[in-house]
């Protein structure tokens, strides 16, 4: 049993990847974007303001409190113009009237939307300000010092806006290509093993195994991100270069099991599979992480694209990330263990014939 405590983890952190990751519920957010968000200078404006996961009620508008945050808290010059007047319309819309006074857009930076309230937390986004030709006059609104708005604090993973619940194959499909990589890199590393020892036909069953089971999880995270292409970009494939980039990758490393299955003569197919793996494992990195970086792309972390910040990344999400990923490496090498024991009774079986 003792040396078996490692399986017997990498199933409990599964479970808890799947029970954690399915059951923490989503924060509270905006999902209105800065277009929609537009604001006036110098007009009493109007927003509709669309919410997610929030139970506002008509009663609780007199609790709701609602500001445009301007300043950078960096340069110390942090202000707010707190709204004039809030209705709840439902459940997830709020109506909020905010006037801005008429004064240039350069005193107005980084304009932000923040909503607060007891029952239904805290929540902000970005809004775009436009310049009025005919600014109203009689607009007299002052800036106001920064207050703390109201928080629900319960444990959540932060709103993504455009994501949503689909945040959570974060734990799914990001482990599976950390895990792809290790794992074909102990592929490679038994490959390079077998060209040092290529009298030992051990290494070479290491190297096609972990091989297997390396492009096992590159087909499940390609699958698991054309299911979040679909819900984020709206299609499952957009010819997105990380997408173009991975499709190509796989297809090097499954040309290993064809190349190995052309040679009938062992010492030969162990000898020309080696190099290869090498050769393939050696293209993943420019693939997978130079090219997609060189040119723009939808993917986050890509051409510009920024990826899951420290606020997107929070400490809640961490419990889980990390755990999945340890998961899912270990569930990997476990697999691989396997196949190497079903490969090596072949094998003899072979060598009895």
């Amino acid at each position: 049993m003792k040396q078996h405590w490692w399986k017997i983890l990498t199933v409990i952190l599964l479970f808890y990847v799947l029970i954690a990751g399915m059951l923490i519920p989503i924060r509270t957010g905006i999902i209105s974007d800065a277009k929609e968000l537009e604001l006036t200078i110098g007009k009493k404006n109007t927003i509709f303001v669309q919410t997610y996961n929030t139970q506002y009620e008509k009663e609780e508008a007199k609790d709701i409190k609602a500001r445009i945050r301007i300043g950078e808290k960096e340069k110390g010059n942090v202000k707010v113009i707190n709204a004039s007047a809030i209705e709840v319309i439902n459940n997830r819309t709020l109506k909020v009237d905010i006037d801005l006074p008429p004064i240039p857009r350069d005193s107005l930076p980084a304009p932000m939307l923040q909503i607060g309230s007891p029952k239904n937390g805290f929540m902000f986004s970005a809004v775009s300000l436009l310049l009025n030709n005919n600014p109203d006059a009689s607009i007299t609104t002052n800036f106001q010092e920064i207050e703390a708005l109201p928080e629900v604090d319960y444990l959540s993973f932060p709103f993504l806006n455009i994501l949503e619940e689909s945040v959570r194959n974060l734990y799914y499909h990001v482990p599976m290509w950390f895990g792809m990589m290790l794992i074909l890199l102990i592929s490679v590393i038994h490959s390079i093993q077998a060209l040092r020892d290529p009298t030992n036909p051990v290494h070479d069953i290491r190297a096609r195994a972990y091989a297997s089971v390396g492009v096992l999880y590159g087909i499940l995270g390609l699958v698991t991100g054309m299911l979040w292409a679909q819900y984020t970009w709206g299609w499952f494939w957009t010819w997105d270069v990380k997408q173009n980039t991975s499709a190509v990758a796989l297809l090097i490393y499954l040309a290993y099991f064809v190349l190995r299955s052309s040679f009938d003569d062992a010492d030969k197919r162990s000898r020309v599979a080696a190099i290869y793996n090498i050769f393939a494992f050696a293209m993943l990195i420019p693939l997978l992480y130079v090219i997609p970086r060189m040119v723009d792309s939808l993917h986050p972390g890509m051409g510009g694209n920024p990826g899951f910040n420290s606020y997107d990344l929070d400490s809640t999400m961490r419990l889980v990330f990390y755990p999945a990923v340890i998961a899912w490496i270990m569930l990997g090498i476990w697999i691989s263990s396997l196949k190497i024991r079903l490969d090596r009774v072949e094998q003899k079986i072979l060598d009895l014939d």
